[in-house]
């Protein structure tokens, strides 16, 4: 296989496409007012992703030819680490329909959104996507896909909850967002132990690296890393984030959920697939989520009177049918996810894309509102139509094609599997009828009946102009045209795809008519039954209302997650919610505990015998019994000051000793935070008034005496540690013998806190400043609560009685100044 070491062409695509999402904030509704051509910004926005899908269409010769492009740049060098993309069939392929898709999406969205004050902030997140998705399919390193993984769960996290004051927006972000994360979490974690085992994070070494299904963690990994591939791609049980996803505005539902992120999930399965799919612990995981993901989201389709929520349910189900696929190890099923995946996106997109259009045409997008639209948006008809019935599967349509190839593997594997082989049949042919029904249902209810079901139908009041349906049309018209074009694409566009996901070369041969087939028999008896599921949708809605409202796993996500909040507050208010020593106690308990536990754990610490020929100085003696008896002071002492003056003879005798052991700037620096302290001491508690403690119980203070003790002996296990015998060679010898001569005879000292440690003393300033600003804003709380509150007057009775109470607390807990 050769390979093509170029410049710059695949970082570049990232790049102008992360530049121009950065750029587009820029748009303001200022400038849209003063320049009429901006309203039509998105023939300019579309221009980035257009290129880079042209420069893809070069490369196809050079593809199918078995050649790969790699491009490497170097990230921490010393580490052996960079960042590695790789172009071959499969990542060409992806890279083709995020970016054709997403010219659409972009051109599209400028009228979609007409009169909006945030579409500059809408095209930056949507080209930041578009990067981060580019960039997974790309990135030839398992940490660096993780990288962008969780940056298409950023990006589209903000594309979903745009309008954030909606609160179906704000929750179906979240839980879109934490189910997508928590899953890659986990997929980071099988990824390391993949890695690890295999000595590489390259991802295609790790394909031809032997033996990975016999290590003894695999198991495990697979596991992680299946879960991660689950939640992305909404397989049961984690698919209720997909639907809930809707709220986001249709550009980013038809962007997401037909062309990239939903489809993350398939190609990381598809990556993995040449080197793990002989595996029995590979092939069942993927095959029975695969099947009821792609049960249950035909089904629920049914029910659906949103469009977007009908195409959504779709979704996932045609999700499911993907995993499914990825399970079996054959040429046939590397064929059939390659083609199912063109094939959804070129028919779900326009469908999507025509939710919008319908939207914002009539103002809803609720089927029982609709029914005269092929009427009043005869285009926009003809596109629902084209693109619906190739999601039904007609012939000779696109969609068909896919189900063919669909049902083609499923027979393969029942003629040797037996009743296990022809249950998956029954499944997809069940699919395959419910898809024919839903489809029939979104077009006749929305376009083709001639009137509302519903007492309040909904008119066309603002006509969408041409460019606006241009998008979906020229996506329909693709997909229509495909069928027509298979032995000119199926060669330099499909067989590279299909290779990669197969391991080797993969001839691509496919056809619209196979003669009477069982395949097509099949197919054709899933069509006819759709038809009677369609006659009878009244009564299959009537059953799926009749379902628990908690089938589809939001609400018991949102109980879960509610629970975790609840926890969280409990935990804060036991540790937290006290005093200050109480809090002290907690952190100083859980640091004692980490010593005790390390310690029953640990065998051969080390030679702690001391060396008692050197008897220390009386000088030393005293000046240890004089902090010992000025640390006993502090803590006995009745007055502030007092207090204050005994801590600071503790820090003078740190001082001397620092002086007696040769250490002046030590114990210069020492006296100046000493001097410092007791400065800023004195006027802090010179700003408190006086108050009078309440008397400490017995049983605490025998809890702070006991605390104190065991910091203390927690204190004198870590000095033994550190004058025994080293577990490792010390960093200091370094230190010592090249502080001078790269410092130019600088401090030792200052030459290790400022450039061998920069970045850690960067990091202590930066928590001292912030704690200062804390203790400010503590001390300025006092002015706070001495202003007069005004309690809001339109709040309801119960509510008001709250806030009292709640103020006079609060009032009466913080003491005034």
């Amino acid at each position: 296989m050769g390979v093509i070491n170029l410049v710059s062409p695949l970082g570049l695509s990232l790049l102008v496409l992360t530049l121009t999402g950065l750029l587009f904030p820029l748009v303001r509704p200022s400038l849209v007012r003063r320049h009429e051509w901006i309203r039509h910004i998105g023939w300019l926005a579309a221009l980035p992703p257009a290129a880079v899908a042209w420069w893809l269409m070069a490369q196809l010769p050079a593809v199918t030819g078995g050649q790969v492009l790699e491009e490497q740049y170097p990230w921490a060098p010393q580490l052996g680490l960079a960042l590695v993309f790789r172009l071959d069939g499969l990542a060409l392929f992806f890279g083709l329909i995020i970016t054709v898709i997403g010219a659409a999406v972009a051109l599209y969205t400028s009228y979609y959104l007409e009169g909006e004050p945030r579409t500059g902030y809408f095209y930056s997140q949507l080209f930041l996507f578009m990067a981060s998705m580019l960039g997974l399919v790309w990135a030839d390193n398992l940490l660096l896909i993780f990288v962008f993984w969780e940056l298409t769960s950023i990006t589209s996290y903000l594309l979903i909850g745009f309008r954030d004051d909606e609160a179906g927006a704000r929750n179906g972000a979240r839980r879109a967002f934490v189910v997508t994360s928590l899953g890659g979490l986990a997929m980071l974690f099988g990824m390391v132990m993949l890695g690890a085992g295999a000595g590489v994070y390259t991802l295609h070494e790790i394909l031809v690296t032997p033996g990975l299904t016999t290590l003894p963690y695999y198991p495990a990994a697979l596991a992680l890393i299946l879960l991660g591939a689950f939640t992305k791609s909404a397989q049961v049980p984690f698919h209720f984030w997909l639907p809930g996803a809707m709220a986001a505005p249709t550009p980013a539902s038809a962007y997401l959920h037909s062309a990239t992120m939903v489809k993350a999930g398939v190609y990381l399965l598809a990556r993995l697939h040449p080197a793990l799919s002989d595996d029995p612990r590979w092939f069942w995981p993927l095959l029975l989520a695969g099947g009821a993901t792609m049960l249950l989201g035909a089904v629920a389709a049914m029910g659906q009177f949103d469009i977007k929520a009908l195409l959504a349910y779709a979704t996932v189900s045609q999700l499911g049918i993907l995993v499914m696929l990825l399970a079996f190890p054959g040429a046939d099923a590397a064929t059939a996810v390659v083609v199912g995946i063109l094939a959804h996106a070129l028919y779900k997109g326009p469908l999507f894309l025509v939710a919008g259009i319908v939207d914002h045409a009539a103002g809803t997008r609720d089927l029982r509102r609709l029914g005269t639209l092929a009427r009043e948006l005869p285009i926009v008809a003809a596109v629902a139509l084209l693109a619906g019935l190739s999601m039904s599967g007609l012939p000779f349509l696109f969609g068909f094609v896919s189900k063919e190839t669909f049902l083609e593997t499923l027979y393969h594997y029942a003629e040797t599997a037996g009743i296990a082989g022809w249950i998956a049949v029954s499944a997809a042919a069940v699919a395959g009828a419910f898809f024919m029904a839903y489809s029939l249902t979104l077009l006749w209810e929305a376009f083709f009946r001639g009137r509302a079901a519903g007492p309040h139908p909904a008119h066309v009041h603002h006509a969408p102009s041409f460019a606006f349906v241009l998008p979906p049309l020229a996506l329909t018209l693709l997909g229509t045209a495909f069928p027509f074009i298979l032995s000119q694409v199926e060669g330099p566009l499909l067989a590279p795809a299909a290779s990669a996901i197969y391991g080797e070369p993969v001839g691509v041969h496919l056809a619209l008519w196979h003669g009477w087939t069982p395949v097509f028999l099949t197919s054709l008896a899933a069509l006819a039954t759709g038809v009677l599921l369609f006659w009878a949708r009244d009564g299959v809605r009537a059953l799926l209302r009749a379902a628990p409202a908690g089938a589809s796993g939001a609400p018991l996500f949102d109980r879960v997650l509610y629970a975790i909040y609840g926890l969280a507050r409990w935990v804060t208010v036991q540790v937290q919610g006290g005093t200050l020593a109480q809090q002290v106690i907690v952190m100083l308990s859980a640091a004692v505990l980490a010593l005790a536990v390390a310690l029953s754990q640990a065998s051969g610490l080390g030679d702690f015998r001391l060396d008692w020929s050197n008897w220390p100085h009386v000088t030393e003696v005293v000046l240890a019994l004089l902090a010992v008896v000025a640390a006993v002071v502090t803590v006995r002492a009745q007055s502030r000051l007092s207090a204050i003056i005994s801590i600071g003879v503790v820090g003078v005798v740190v001082t001397v000793y620092f002086v007696f052991f040769n250490a002046p700037d030590l114990a210069l620096t020492q006296l100046l935070v000493d001097i410092l302290t007791v400065v800023l001491l004195v006027l802090v508690f010179y700003r408190i008034p006086p108050s009078t403690l309440p008397p400490i119980s017995g049983v605490v203070r025998m809890r702070n005496l006991v605390t104190a003790g065991a910091v203390g002996v927690f204190g004198f296990f870590l000095v033994l540690f550190a004058v025994g015998a080293p577990f490792a060679p010390p960093i200091s010898d370094y230190f010592s013998l090249n502080a001078a001569p790269l410092a130019h005879g600088g401090n030792i000292v200052n030459v290790i806190l400022v450039d061998f440690r920069g970045f850690d003393t960067l990091g202590e300033i930066t928590v001292l400043a912030i704690a200062a600003v804390g203790g400010y804003s503590v001390l300025r709380a006092a002015l706070f609560w001495m202003r007069p509150v005004n309690r809001p007057e339109s709040l309801p009775e119960s509510d008001r009685e709250a806030v009292d109470e709640a103020l006079e607390q609060v009032e009466s807990e913080i003491p005034h100044a």
